[in-house]
């Protein structure tokens, strides 16, 4: 039995939310395989206005609420807190119509609560933003219109600092909820994020992963029309799944001043980036053999020389995109080589796989040492 706290003017607004709960919990109940009979047990409080429910929150030990919220569920006193709305809203004031999708979003948080517990702000509000209908425009519309005009936050921060920096913490825990559902199934979904360790493993670099699979999904051939001399993106190939790639020194056997510097080395060539994106871990599975190396530093075929080389079936790995915005040095001058002397934060990363670019390679089978 839900027990209403109201401190607005008109107490029959605890029926407007207790309609929302009544009609729409049992869709919640059944995405979460529970019973759609199950009791529910909340505190919710109802304020007059959005500021009484600021200062309501603040009285009750909830201090430091971000500027944007107009609603909110606490674990700690498994409460959901409201305002009522005016009847005749100004400016971007929000409307009783529109508030009710923010009743059933803080509905989502509860019912998840009551089920889970306390879980990362990240799987909760990615949850309520699946349901919600915030991103009906579909996923390819967030990538182009947002996510791909910032750069990619890291993991820890989203965990750590969800909603604290000028980029909308919202969309990347859609997306990472998306990509969960969509490539794990709806039951292992509802394993994993039963499950503390399941969840910890599977988060590892989770943003990363989501948006390259989005990526390929809809954007697979963006980057391969790139001039070269005239470059619109740069990119950076690794074996590593990275949120910001950091400088490195470099060495070259020829003493090239130009190859060896302390740099984040970046390339116009996204067939050269896909090169450096598996070389070093077909050197490590190769360790054992007289192997051998040339990555070619223009666009004509074979991109990469291999001799006595182990290569394993399911070899992937990364490339990471960048907009080139002047900043970069182009050394030696009109090659396809270019340094930046910052670390970067790509815009975009995708995953790839070598037998989707074996092609532009040649190499030749492992031998006895």
């Amino acid at each position: 039995m839900n027990k209403y706290y109201c401190f607005n003017r008109n107490k029959d607004y605890k029926d407007v939310i207790e309609r929302i709960i009544q009609e729409r919990k049992g869709e919640i109940f059944s995405f979460f395989g529970v019973d759609k009979t199950t009791d529910l047990n909340f505190n919710i409080y109802v304020y007059d206005t959005i500021e009484l429910l600021s200062k309501g929150l603040k009285d009750r030990g909830f201090d430091g609420m971000p500027s944007y919220m107009c609603a909110c569920q606490k674990d700690e006193d498994n409460s959901i807190n409201f305002f009522e709305p005016k009847n005749d809203p100004e400016g971007d004031e929000w409307s009783k119509e529109e508030y009710e999708k923010v009743i059933f979003h803080e509905l989502i948080h509860a019912l998840q609560f009551s089920i889970y517990g306390s879980q990362p702000e990240w799987l909760t509000e990615g949850v309520a933003k699946y349901f919600d209908g915030t991103y009906e425009k579909g996923i390819k519309y967030l990538l182009e219109q947002y996510i791909h005009k910032t750069n990619i936050p890291s993991m820890k921060e989203l965990e750590l600092e969800f909603g604290n920096h000028e980029y909308d913490s919202y969309d990347y825990a859609y997306l990472m909820i998306s990509y969960l559902i969509e490539t794990l199934g709806h039951e292992k979904f509802l394993d994993v994020i039963g499950d503390k360790e399941k969840l910890t493993d599977i988060s590892h670099n989770l943003i990363i992963k989501a948006i390259c699979y989005y990526n390929k999904k809809y954007f697979n051939d963006e980057f391969y029309n790139n001039d070269p001399l005239n470059p619109n993106w740069l990119f950076h190939g690794s074996p590593l799944m990275l949120n910001e790639i950091d400088l490195m020194q470099s060495s070259n056997s020829d003493e090239n001043k130009a190859n060896t510097d302390k740099a984040v080395f970046v390339t116009s060539s996204w067939s050269i980036a896909s090169a450096y994106a598996f070389k070093d871990n077909i050197k490590k599975d190769s360790s054992h053999l007289d192997w051998d190396f040339i990555v070619s530093s223009s666009e004509r075929l074979p991109i990469m020389q291999m001799k006595n080389v182990l290569i394993s079936n399911d070899l992937e790995g990364y490339i990471y995109v960048f907009a080139n915005d002047g900043t970069f040095k182009n050394e030696p001058a009109g090659s396809l080589q270019f340094k930046s002397y910052n670390k970067l934060a790509p815009i975009r990363c995708e995953k790839i796989d070598f037998n989707d670019y074996n092609h532009l390679y040649e190499y030749e089978k492992q031998k006895n040492k």
